[in-house]
């Protein structure tokens, strides 16, 4: 007759179920240690993306500086060049008299270039100053390769009724040795353009608004 196959007791597949159930807690258990050590990984440590290398380097402030005894500042070309669209040219080849928006661009620049923070809050709005966080005091800014490209003018009436001049001006210029008073978003020797919507009334010129979002 053939051999039957022995039946395994009872006994033995309690056991065997034992053991699985207890591989299986084992295995849930290391899952759940990977989880908290992955946890504490993103948690704790510092994010690579901002890490030193990529942070920008600022000078330290000095607000007794004279940049026109930097003989690394006067090498480089200090001009104001406008591009109206149709020819690009420095201000100083430009006959501005008369001509608001081309003085406002002096103005704006060497409000920079001396320091003066009261001057240059007085080329914005109110409003710009708060929410850019034009500083009340800083240092003489070594501004150079400025170019100013005149994107569009059209006439337009405030809420007063008044009707001005409103100008999407780009603005590109770099700032040598860079403290971060004025730019924190630029570091030295980089170029990282604003678009500025420019009102021009009968009397005054002043920034409305200005967008940073882009690199070049």
């Amino acid at each position: 007759m053939p051999s039957k196959k022995p039946v395994c007791a009872p006994q033995e597949k309690k056991k065997r179920i034992k053991t699985a159930f207890l591989i299986v807690l084992l295995l849930l258990a290391l899952l759940l240690l990977i989880c908290g050590v992955l946890f504490l990984v993103t948690r704790f440590l510092p994010d690579r993306s901002s890490a030193q290398p990529n942070d920008i380097f600022f000078e330290e402030p000095d607000y007794e500086i004279d940049i026109s005894q930097d003989p690394d500042y006067l090498v480089l070309d200090r001009r104001i060049w406008v591009d109206d669209g149709i020819i690009s040219q420095p201000l100083g080849d430009i006959d501005s008299a008369g001509n608001l928006l081309y003085l406002f661009f002096e103005r704006y620049f060497q409000a920079l270039t001396e320091g003066d923070a009261t001057a240059l809050r007085k080329c914005y709005t109110e409003e710009c100053v708060r929410v850019f966080k034009i500083p009340y005091r800083m240092p003489m800014q070594r501004v150079y390769d400025i170019r100013v490209l005149l994107l569009s003018s059209e006439s337009k009436t405030d809420s007063d009724g008044i009707v001005y001049t409103e100008h999407i001006c780009q603005f590109e210029y770099k700032i040598l040795k860079n403290d971060g008073v004025f730019r924190s978003d630029l570091e030295s020797g980089a170029v990282r353009p604003q678009i500025l919507t420019i009102r021009e009334y009968y009397d005054r010129v002043i920034i409305y608004d200005a967008v940073t979002n882009f690199r070049k």
